[in-house]
């Protein structure tokens, strides 16, 4: 028997398909009034996690849903993907 291993990236990808996340994903461009919060477009948006969080010392990382909203914002994909081009995003132990 194989033993396919599941990459952290493509367990993230498959969260993020999550009902939980899609609906805080939702509530999080309503808040922000369905617009990029950095240049206004209102196409293409996506919801940007300002940190990620790992639990303690167990290297296990929050879902994409235990986030706080004010640790969330809605961009457009060229302003998202401009952002993680520039800047790291912080990783906080909690």
């Amino acid at each position: 028997m194989t033993v396919i291993e599941t990459t952290a990236a493509e367990q993230y990808m498959e969260q993020l398909l999550d009902p939980r996340w899609r609906a805080l994903r939702q509530e999080i461009i309503e808040r922000d009034a369905g617009r990029c919060r950095s240049c206004g477009r209102e196409d293409s948006l996506q919801v940007h996690h300002r940190q990620y969080h790992v639990i303690g010392f167990s290297g296990v990382w929050k879902k994409p849903w235990e986030y706080e909203a004010s640790l969330l914002v809605t961009l457009c994909q060229r302003c998202h993907e401009a952002g993680h081009g520039q800047y790291q995003v912080p990783i906080i132990s909690v």
